[in-house]
């Protein structure tokens, strides 16, 4: 296979009024390569991939396919060239057959009419499946399908235009290690038929399996493109970041008192999801809640907060029971939650930054009549700048925002409310090493100051490193409570698949 340039980038610029956000980034991706993509939040990451895929147009700069100068109005026309993307959100209709969302948009119709050919659109989604060993058919409601499935799905559709580079944005971020691996033996079978990929990951160890080639960026420009056998863990944090982040953030286990602000007991919920849950979370304590995708976690956790009903059991804030869980009652007793889906159901996206930050406390903060847009914006740019959010523009929509920053948006409404137990579900996921290390010490910090947290988290070393104690879920049900300090990876893994 003769290797070619089948994308190159140059010199592109792109500023959103006086705020630059790319700076003369030039780089090549070859046929038949995955290149990965690689800074910090806000470096220019997710805007270069808007750019290449038709999303968003470039101030200045030039795009080449295959030495031929593009510049895509849409991203239909950049699928058409053969560029295709997927999102981090996948884009799937839940209510569709897998052969709908396949075809949505290119449709296939009985000749000389305007009826859907149905069984033309299954079989040719099946033969599309079969060639990805897909373990689902076309006929599958997209609902029912995990999220690798829903993933596939999304690969199948570019597919339909036979592309010559993929882009794939955090496709690692909701998946497990079994689904991981048989998405790389997808890409990299797909790789062997002349296809290049883009994969933008902040899971190292990923790039490091997959990759051959990573370009960084950092503020917008271009750090360099590498081969992957060129760098390490330590350089390319160094890229990124223009430091060195030293060693891995830790709790030193100093905080916790004896005091309990939340007692939790024999709390079951609806349709068995999750069964007899009894602990008891500690002032100054971070709890960390381990176990494998559907153990039920996060459901636990929804219920705790009042977003989802229980069918049984007691919840005891600062010794006072809690009746009628609602997620206003919650933020009264000054409980938060940092969900998972920072963007469905963490922020609204079109309102800007001042005004997301002080969502949950307008009751407060709200109050003042023709001053109170003063004090909502005074307010939400003094968590700005508490947590750094770049950039720091407060009437920026957050929908603008990078990922990391988004999440400190959304960490920042609940500091706003003045909560002093902080329920995290994944509070890292999707961003990158330099946000990561920020918000370890955010928490760390918080619970000095005699907050509590509970934090789920699918990344054990994140687990290991931040917790006081371990509570590890298998299949709905509490299987074993650690004391974090000398605990090891494999031991939690052997109680979240079931061990005794």
């Amino acid at each position: 296979m003769e290797e070619r340039n089948v994308l190159s980038v140059k010199d592109i610029s792109k500023e959103f009024g006086s705020n630059k956000v790319l700076d003369g980034v030039s780089f090549q991706v070859k046929t038949g390569e995955i290149h990965a993509l690689m800074g910090e939040n806000g470096a220019g990451k997710s805007t270069i991939l808007n750019i290449m895929s038709g999303s968003l147009k470039m101030t200045s700069g030039e795009l080449f396919m295959y030495d031929k100068a593009v510049n895509f109005a849409t991203p239909l026309a950049a699928r058409k060239a053969g560029i295709v993307k997927v999102h981090q959100e996948l884009q799937v209709i839940p209510e569709l057959t897998v052969a709908e969302n396949i075809f949505i948009g290119n449709e296939i119709k009985h000749n000389g009419s305007k009826f859907l050919w149905y069984s033309r659109m299954r079989q040719e989604a099946d033969k599309i499946l079969a060639r990805l060993d897909a373990d689902f058919d076309s006929t599958r409601i997209v609902k029912t399908l995990s999220a690798a499935q829903k993933q596939l799905v999304e690969i199948s559709k570019a597919m339909l235009y036979d592309f010559s580079v993929m882009i794939l944005d955090e496709p690692t971020s909701s998946l497990t290690n079994r689904e991981i691996k048989k998405l790389f033996s997808i890409i990299k079978k797909l790789k062997e038929e002349g296809r290049s990929f883009i994969f933008v990951s902040h899971r190292m160890p990923k790039i490091f399996a997959l990759a051959d080639r990573i370009t960084v960026l950092k503020d917008g420009k271009c750090m360099g493109t590498y081969d992957i056998e060129e760098v390490d863990n330590k350089r390319l944090v160094q890229l990124m970041t223009g430091r060195e982040l030293g060693n891995q953030v830790k709790n030193v286990r100093t905080t916790c008192t004896e005091e309990v602000v939340l007692r939790v007991e024999k709390l079951c919920g609806k349709k068995n999801k999750f069964s007899d849950i009894s602990f008891e979370l500690h002032r100054g304590e971070i709890v960390g809640l381990a176990g494998l995708v559907g153990s039920g976690r996060t459901e636990i956790m929804r219920t705790i907060f009042g977003a989802d009903p229980k069918e049984s059991g007691e919840i005891y804030v600062k010794g006072k029971r809690a009746e009628h869980l609602t997620t206003s009652g919650s933020v009264k007793r000054k409980i938060a939650l940092v969900p998972e889906e920072r963007k469905t159901q963490g922020i609204v996206g079109i309102l800007p930054n001042y005004e997301n930050i002080c969502l949950s406390s307008m009751r407060k903060v709200g109050r003042g009549g023709p001053l109170a847009s003063k004090k909502l914006m005074a307010t939400g740019g003094k968590y700005m700048k508490m947590l750094n959010v770049q950039p720091y523009m407060p009437d920026l929509p957050t929908g603008r925002l990078s990922g990391g920053n988004q999440q400190k948006i959304v960490i920042g409404k609940w500091l706003c409310t003045e909560a002093d137990i902080i329920i995290m579900d994944e509070p890292t996921r999707g961003i990158d090493v330099g946000a990561k290390h920020e918000i370890y010490k955010l928490m760390l910090r918080l619970v000095q100051e005699g907050r509590s947290i509970i934090m789920i988290s699918s990344e054990l070393p994140e687990i290991i490193n931040l917790s006081d104690r371990i509570i590890v879920m298998h299949e709905g049900k509490m299987q074993k409570v650690l004391d974090a300090e000398g605990v090891t990876e494999e031991a939690i893994l052997h109680y979240a698949m079931g061990g005794e």
